[in-house]
């Protein structure tokens, strides 16, 4: 096998996108395995497709597992959940990375559509909007096209054992979205994410990661309110085997970083942290592989928490 077919194969994607799991706004930790925020030197398209499924509780400000989210102060109301959000998602995921550099960097572009039912992000956005008149409930079961994810800049610099990538990525809010509808599949803005990661591989088989990922909301349609931003830390550490194949452990915290403006603005901030595990498999190396994981989403604050799972194919053409 070729040298630049295995750094492929260490590298390769494996996407749960924040759809899966739970949280607000767009992005949430633990997306992306430890090799996969990287470009790989080999050059040439991955095309993937994935299943997801999460359920996840609501966890108040005391981080106490509850049915009720609190919406307003004053006068004082709340919204009985009364059930547990599932979700069902597919995601097809395209990838090509490039020839020669950019800036003396591996370059490349990542597009993400998704179809899924109402999420744990969606579900507390569509209760945080309901008022004393007219109180209803999310339709879960509700399906189509969710928001479309755009990575347009992904460049990552390599030099000895240490790499050094930076990417900005873009939620377009494709997914149906109507202010008191209770049938979203989209969350209504447009979310911008600047990342920045680092690796270091103290041997050839194992690598060490960690960065962080910036998330900034615009205003959602139809309504006055914009999601604060999010920062989140990443980390993780992997060990690949001779054919490709790999496992590693992965973690992350989320933290909102500025204040909810708006009507249905939250009166607290939010936080979250993660701890996952992951697993690769190549039924045909250089060609085609399968994967699945596992996170736990907990210390849940004015947020939904809980397991999600992933199982999904990979096939490189290059």
């Amino acid at each position: 096998m070729k040298s630049k077919t295995l750094k492929l194969l260490l590298s390769i994607l494996l996407i749960s996108i924040s759809s899966n799991i739970c949280g607000q706004g767009h992005y949430n930790g633990g997306s992306f395995n430890t090799n996969d925020y990287f470009i790989p030197s080999a050059t040439g398209w991955v095309f993937s497709l994935y299943y997801s499924f999460s359920e996840m509780d609501y966890y108040n400000n005391s981080r106490k597992k509850t049915d009720v989210i609190e919406i307003n102060e004053n006068p004082p109301f709340s919204v009985s959940l009364g059930q547990k959000v599932k979700t069902h998602s597919i995601i097809p995921m395209i990838s090509y990375f490039g020839k020669n550099k950019i800036l003396n960097a591996k370059w490349g572009v990542l597009v993400l559509p998704m179809l899924n039912n109402p999420n744990a992000n969606i579900a507390l956005d569509f209760y945080s909007e309901q008022s004393l008149i007219d109180s209803k409930k999310i339709n879960l079961n509700s399906f189509g096209l969710g928001d479309f994810y755009l990575q347009p800049a992904w460049l990552t610099w390599e030099k000895n054992k240490f790499s050094t990538t930076f990417s900005y990525g873009v939620w377009i809010p494709l997914g149906k979205y109507e202010a008191h509808s209770t049938e979203h599949v989209g969350l209504g803005d447009w979310s911008h994410h600047i990342r920045v990661m680092g690796r270091y591989k103290p041997k050839s088989k194992i690598s060490l990661t960690t960065g962080f990922t910036y998330e900034i909301n615009s205003k959602q349609k139809e309504t006055d309110f914009k999601e604060a931003p999010h920062l989140t830390l990443d980390y993780g550490a992997s060990y690949n085997f001779t054919m490709g194949h790999e496992v590693g452990l992965y973690g992350f915290g989320t933290w909102q970083t500025g204040e909810d403006k708006g009507e249905k603005a939250f009166l607290d901030k939010d936080q979250i942290y993660g701890l996952g595990i992951y697993g690769s498999y190549w039924l045909r190396p250089g060609k085609i592989g399968v994967l699945s994981r596992f996170t736990n989403n907990f210390g849940a604050r004015n947020r939904f928490g809980g397991p999600s799972f992933q199982v999904g194919i990979n096939y490189l053409l290059f």
